[in-house]
């Protein structure tokens, strides 16, 4: 997989006002300003660690704790039987945007505090194989397959698999672009 950073040599980092991440040591100094600067709050984040990172092959492996309180659960009804607690669809494409803006930060270096924000354009594909339920965590993936730059604009295309139990959960093929604006202070 390249260069891909190490499992096994991963930094917890605090987010602010939110949750604790575990980010790969090659990428903990830059961790705290990506979580503070994040277009969401870091408590929407939902990813709990990202296990492996490969600025070559621009892959993202990460890893989500189903158990730690995900949107809509407490809120699905009727039962085990009929109705299952799962990792809501609408978790799961935000959990793609997350992804995104893991590779437009640490591959790109697209900072957002600087003007930088990306928004889904397109959703190509998305399948939801099986229910991702709650309890065993969720193996996140995504890839870069095709990009197109310029100074202020970026479009990217992304395949996603997110497995659970080594069953596919979701599989998606997207397009975000990243467009520079002016940065916090209305500088351009």
């Amino acid at each position: 997989m390249g260069d891909s950073l190490p499992v096994s040599d991963l930094v917890p980092i605090q987010a602010p006002g939110g949750p604790t991440v575990r980010f790969p040591a090659a990428l903990a100094a830059d961790a705290p300003r990506f979580l503070a600067t994040l277009p969401y709050d870091p408590r929407a984040f939902f990813i709990s660690e990202l296990t492996s990172v490969d600025p070559t092959a621009r892959k993202v492996a990460a890893r989500v704790d189903t158990s730690a309180g995900l949107p809509f659960v407490e809120h699905q009804r009727g039962g085990e039987a009929l109705h299952p607690k799962h990792v809501n669809g609408g978790v799961l494409v935000h959990l793609t945007g997350m992804l995104g803006l893991v590779h437009a930060y640490f591959f790109d270096g697209l900072r957002f505090d600087e003007g930088w924000i990306g928004y889904g354009g397109r959703i190509h594909r998305a399948e939801f194989r099986t229910l991702a339920r709650i309890g065993p965590p969720l193996e996140l993936a995504s890839l870069e397959t095709r990009r197109r730059d310029s100074p202020d604009r970026k479009v990217v295309r992304y395949e996603f698999e997110f497995r659970q139990e080594g069953r596919v959960v979701y599989v998606g093929d997207q397009t975000a672009s990243w467009l520079r604006g002016p940065g916090p202070a209305g500088d351009e």
